[in-house]
């Protein structure tokens, strides 16, 4: 059940600012999904590139292994004609219509340095080419036992052999292949592969959202379980299932919002007893340290029942009670919707304080409306004693300076207002006969203007008061201050709203 709300368009401004604020929301499946998909995609891509060379590594043995048998052969047709130095003969060797270029397609060029450094190349050979055979050649030929071909240290795919005859060296070989067959077999590679690593990625994203999905809907659960308890609502409990992580901040959250639910009623229980200011700044984290003993201006207002022991003694307990609890439910909410707060109820008499602790700058006012709306309230209820006559009660109010403090011992405390401007509130209140409103002149003094008037009763001695005071009822002059007194008498009979009306309509 959502609580009742004091402020719901400030909560909602609240939550708006809040919203605004932050970033903007980012699904924790499409993040995973991402990230998961981030990182199949980077393995993919290292595993092909291995792949790659290792499939490169086996083309070039391969292609090696094919120059060693085609360059060797090369080499014995060549012998002869290098040693003869018949350029002719090696010409037609390699560019006959039945040469070596004709029958091997896949060489680009060939080139032939006999042992005098005279050299011819055929095919496509650049400059680059003939100054690294120049460099790997003088290698050759400074050596006495290589007689098998070598791979040039180029980035192009050239062969070198040297050339013996009777063991004598007649010049060298090199023969330069095409690397187009490993750029065909490289994008067959590269096109297979990745047609691999994008139904892998699908696929593995599609798991991931799923499992992501089924993993942060407890957590979407809880994030909107979470935004009710803010609201007030702590019937809340969440659907506790599996055996990990998750499950436990579940478990817990329940556990919080039990806690919280009894603490909202363990501190509207409180409310009912002590200062709802107090219990509710302390519930909220402050400490009794805060309240320090001061003075505070306020005015005191005091009820209490008309010959109530009398009535007590021909009533019985139950009868009393209930009277007393009709008569209080309201003057209670008379005197919340005007601001003041009940300190205590002492027997058949009620205490309110304004200006603490809730400050008003237009205490005295409040406390005077309240004091009438209580007679009218009371006349309205119309509740008999056993003799016919009315239930009437005296109201006295005060204004002046009090000590606000926590009176008590160590192991009970009661924080409160005393002094001399509570104790001639009460002594107003015992002037009275019954359905009228008594203060002094001074308080009176506090209201000035015309909306209420002052009928005198004269100078009177107070007890434990040392110079008399001049006394006097109020009553409403003109008819907006009547107008108010009356509704705020028909908000107070209404029991379908709650009692704090005054912070939901605002003082009239």
């Amino acid at each position: 059940m959502l609580l009742q709300n004091d402020h719901p368009e400030q909560t909602d401004s609240t939550h708006a600012e809040i919203a605004q604020e932050l970033p903007p929301r980012f699904p924790i499946r499409w993040r995973w999904t991402m990230l998961v998909g981030f990182t199949v995609m980077l393995a993919v891509l290292v595993l092909s590139l291995v792949i790659l060379d290792m499939e490169r590594e086996a083309w070039l043995k391969n292609q090696e292994a094919q120059a060693e048998v085609l360059v060797d052969r090369l080499a014995d047709e060549l012998k002869i004609p290098m040693l003869a130095g018949s350029s002719a003969e090696i010409e037609l060797i390699i560019k006959g219509k039945k040469g070596f270029l004709a029958k091997v397609p896949d060489v680009l060029g060939v080139h032939v340095q006999y042992a005098n450094g005279k050299d011819q190349h055929f095919g496509d050979i650049g400059r680059d080419d003939l100054l690294h055979i120049s460099q790997d050649a003088l290698l050759l030929n400074n050596s006495a036992t290589n007689s098998h071909i070598a791979r040039l240290t180029n980035d192009r795919l050239w062969y070198i052999k040297k050339v013996e005859y009777s063991g004598t060296a007649v010049g060298i070989v090199a023969v330069r292949y095409s690397e187009q067959a490993w750029k065909d077999l490289a994008g067959r590679l590269v096109g297979r592969m990745s047609i691999a690593a994008t139904l892998v990625v699908l696929m593995s994203g599609v798991l991931v959202f799923w499992i992501a999905g089924r993993m942060s809907r407890p957590l979407e659960m809880l994030a909107d379980a979470a935004q009710h308890v803010a609201h007030g609502d702590y019937s809340v409990r969440l659907p506790v299932s599996g055996n990990d992580e998750i499950s436990d901040a579940t478990t817990q959250f329940n556990v919080m919002v039990e806690e919280l639910a009894h603490k909202e009623q363990i501190k509207d229980v409180f409310g009912r007893y002590l200062n709802p200011k107090l219990v509710s700044d302390v519930f909220e984290g402050g400490s009794m340290s805060s309240y320090e003993n001061h003075r505070q201006e306020v005015t005191v207002l005091f009820a209490d029942m008309v010959g109530f022991t009398a009535f007590s003694e021909s009533t019985k307990t139950e009868e009393i009670v209930e009277v007393l609890n009709k008569h209080f439910e309201v003057f209670h909410r008379i005197i919340h919707y005007y601001g003041g707060h009940v300190d205590k109820y002492i027997g058949d008499a009620v205490m309110a304080v304004f200006n603490h602790p809730n400050e008003d700058p237009d205490h005295v006012r409040h406390s005077v409306m309240a004091g009438l709306a209580m007679v009218v309230a009371c006349s309205k209820l119309g509740v008999l004693r056993g003799n016919g006559e009315p239930i009437q009660f005296r109201v006295g109010l005060n204004y002046g300076e009090a000590i606000v403090g926590n009176i008590g011992a160590a192991e009970r405390l009661e924080y409160t207002v005393i002094g001399d401007t509570v104790n001639v509130a009460s002594r107003m209140g015992g002037l009275g006969e019954g359905g009228e409103v008594v203060c002094s002149h001074t308080t009176f003094a506090q209201l000035g203007g015309d909306e209420f008037a002052f009928d005198e009763m004269g100078v009177r001695d107070i007890k434990g008061v040392s110079k008399p005071i001049r006394c006097g009822t109020i009553r409403a002059a003109e008819e907006s201050a009547q107008r108010n007194i009356a509704h705020a008498v028909a908000l107070a009979f209404d029991l379908t709203l709650p009692s704090d009306v005054r912070d939901i309509i605002g003082d009239l």
